[in-house]
């Protein structure tokens, strides 16, 4: 069985190698990219290998380019989670409506999202999924 992957994106690294610590004894890979290419690729690919996975996206110093991922990542079916500040509160439907599966909001701990990732990929394993070509 191929292991299933958290794909991370932020432009300072935080989030993922927490991730990494606490997703590690579940068998999970973490996965992180620092600008929107990256992290294209690394879906992109994880598609490809049939993979089972979910995005973490951390929009602090690139809200603007968050939103359009978001609605890419929902065109693909891919479970997205958004690592929100205070500022981003207001924005949650809005975040929402655009295809994030998941909006957490300070304080966030490593643990929490990690709960959240293990809950989302026992919900909506790939093999449930559509799967298309990219």
């Amino acid at each position: 069985m191929v292991p299933a992957e958290v794909i991370v994106l932020e432009k300072h690294t935080r989030w993922a190698p927490e991730l990494s610590r606490q997703l590690q004894k579940d068998g999970l890979i973490t996965r992180a990219s620092q600008d929107a290419a990256g992290f294209r690729k690394l879906i992109v690919a994880a598609t490809a290998a049939r993979k089972d996975y979910i995005t973490v996206l951390d929009p602090v110093g690139w809200p603007g380019e968050c939103l359009p991922l978001i609605a890419w990542l929902r065109d693909r079916e891919v479970r997205v989670v958004i690592v929100g500040t205070a500022e981003i509160e207001l924005l949650e439907p809005s975040l929402r409506e655009l295809g994030a599966t998941t909006v957490l909001l300070p304080p966030i701990a490593g643990k929490e999202i990690g709960n959240t990732c293990r809950r989302l990929l026992e919900l909506h394993p790939i093999q449930s999924r559509k799967l298309r070509s990219y």
